[in-house]
């Protein structure tokens, strides 16, 4: 039974993971985008007669493969609080492979927008506020839909993904929640190579349809995958 106490951290945490604040975002990236963003929206209204200019998202940008670039984005609080909420949903829900996958691309997930819509809607709106800054300044592309999972690794259920590419989105975007707490893991690009995990919270962004890729195997843990399927949809 829980007690007072427990409950009200818990309810605290609900209220904090639905409410989209400054502090989710890495103060780095957070001061980047509002400086970057007068130099984005100039572009757009001069209609792109001029090229983009380099802005301050660039410095914080990497590109450690060809056209696979890594961005630091939550901050390690957030994913911390989002992850202990992962595991309350884990106890409650489970894990569940997508039965509209075929065997080996099914990896236990929990989807925000079917268990916590009201966690999917606040990770969506720091796709739309820092998320699109980071896409426009990449590739002119701006995201206006998309689907969230928590994603996980262990050497009980699924230790390494299959070869694969994200048919049903445009942008994909992978944040490891607990980088440390497992050993192995990466994620491997076919005919690019392997970027190694990142640090809690950072992002490895890439095209979805083009970019054939697959988890590498975790050697002991779990590794928690916080992913984004993000479409460029026509309004």
């Amino acid at each position: 039974m829980i007690n007072l106490a427990e409950e009200i951290k818990y309810k605290t945490k609900n209220i904090l993971l639905e409410h989209p604040a400054d502090w989710y975002i890495q103060k780095d990236t957070f001061n980047a985008v509002e400086e970057s963003i007068p130099s984005i929206v100039d572009f757009y209204e001069k209609e792109g007669e001029k090229a983009p200019v380099k802005n301050n998202l660039h410095k914080i940008i990497k590109e450690p493969l060809k056209d696979v670039y890594t961005a630091p984005f939550f901050s390690e609080k957030f994913c911390e609080i989002l992850l202990d909420e992962v595991k309350s949903l884990e106890d409650f829900y489970g894990f569940v492979p997508n039965p509209d996958e075929d065997t080996l691309r099914q990896i236990p997930e929990i989807t925000f927008q079917d268990n916590c819509p009201e966690i999917f809607q606040s990770l969506m709106q720091t796709i739309y506020t820092i998320g699109n800054p980071i896409f426009l300044s990449i590739w002119n592309r701006y995201v206006n839909a998309g689907a969230i999972q928590v994603a996980n690794y262990n050497l009980k259920d699924k230790k390494q993904g299959a070869w694969h590419h994200d048919a049903s989105a445009d942008i994909s975007m992978v944040v490891p929640l607990n980088t440390g707490n497992y050993r192995g893991g990466g994620t491997e690009f076919l005919n690019r190579g392997t970027v190694e995990p990142l640090p809690t919270g950072h992002a490895l962004i890439f095209p979805s349809f083009t970019h054939m890729h697959r988890g590498l195997s975790v050697e002991s843990g779990d590794r928690y995958l916080l992913v984004f399927w993000l479409k460029c949809l026509e309004e």
